[in-house]
């Protein structure tokens, strides 16, 4: 194999690695039944705990303290480990 190729091909791989790694990093797409806390958290049933992330619905999400609500939106984590929900929708359920 002649240095050009191999070249290439590490490139190609290189570039193969960062697109599998952004979709990776990039979050998942969650729906989420738990409790609105006073703080900006939701905690589900199982104990798990999501940070609501600042965006449009930030503020309405945050205003249900002790509701129980329904939440879809992205989930990600950041570099402590924190799970961070952008919420696109949400409901309060009874």
């Amino acid at each position: 194999m002649t240095k050009g190729k191999s070249t290439t091909i590490c490139i190609l791989l290189m570039l193969l690695l960062a697109a599998f790694a952004g979709s990776i990093l990039a979050g998942e797409k969650m729906t989420i039944v738990g409790v609105a806390t006073e703080d900006g958290l939701i905690i589900d049933k199982n104990g798990g705990i999501y940070e609501i992330g600042e965006n449009d619905n930030f503020e309405a999400v945050s205003e249900k303290t002790d509701v129980k609500v329904e939440v879809t939106g992205m989930v990600e984590e950041d570099g402590g480990g924190n799970k961070i929900i952008m919420i696109d929708s949400f409901k309060v359920l009874e």
